[in-house]
C-alpha cells in the first residue's frame, strides 16, 4: 500500500486523488533534485539528490527510514540514466547533513562547508 503524505505541509491534491482512485498497485513516488552542470556546453543531469529534513540528523535513518518504492526509484534512475542517486537527511538549518547512496548502502554525515564541497564535486566524482 503507497504510504500516506506524513508532514501535513505539501499540497496533496494529486496524490490524494491518486491513491484514492487507483488500485493498490499503482505506485506514486515523488522526487525531489536533480543537480544539472554545464558539461561541453550542454546542461546534464550529474547526480539526483533526494532531500528530507529533520530535527535530529543522528536519528534519520531510524525516524525516517528509507522506503522500498523510494529505494527502488533511486536504484532505476542510477541505473538508466547512470548518475549517482543520493539520500540527503538534513536539519533546518542546513549546516548538519547524511548523505546515503542506496546501490551501495554507503553514508556519510557532513557539516554545512563538507556538503557544499560535495555538491560542488558531483559530475567529478561520484564518491561518498
Amino acid at each position: 500500500m503507497p504510504q500516506e503524505e506524513i508532514t501535513g505541509k505539501r499540497p496533496t491534491n494529486y496524490s490524494l486523488w491518486h491513491r484514492r482512485s487507483l488500485p493498490s498497485w499503482c505506485y506514486m513516488t515523488d522526487g525531489d533534485w536533480f543537480e544539472q552542470r554545464v558539461i561541453d556546453g550542454q546542461l546534464r543531469s550529474v547526480a539526483y539528490v533526494e532531500t528530507i529534513q529533520l530535527t535530529d540528523v543522528e536519528e534519520a535513518p531510524v525516524t525516517h527510514p528509507v522506503w522500498s518504492s523510494k529505494r527502488s526509484l533511486l536504484l532505476e534512475i542510477e541505473s538508466k540514466m547512470r548518475i549517482p542517486a543520493y539520500i540527503v537527511w538534513h536539519n533546518e538549518a542546513c549546516d548538519d547533513f547524511l548523505v546515503l547512496r542506496p546501490t551501495d548502502n554507503t553514508s556519510r554525515r557532513m557539516k554545512g562547508e563538507e556538503y557544499e564541497e560535495f555538491i560542488k564535486g558531483m559530475g567529478r566524482s561520484s564518491e561518498l
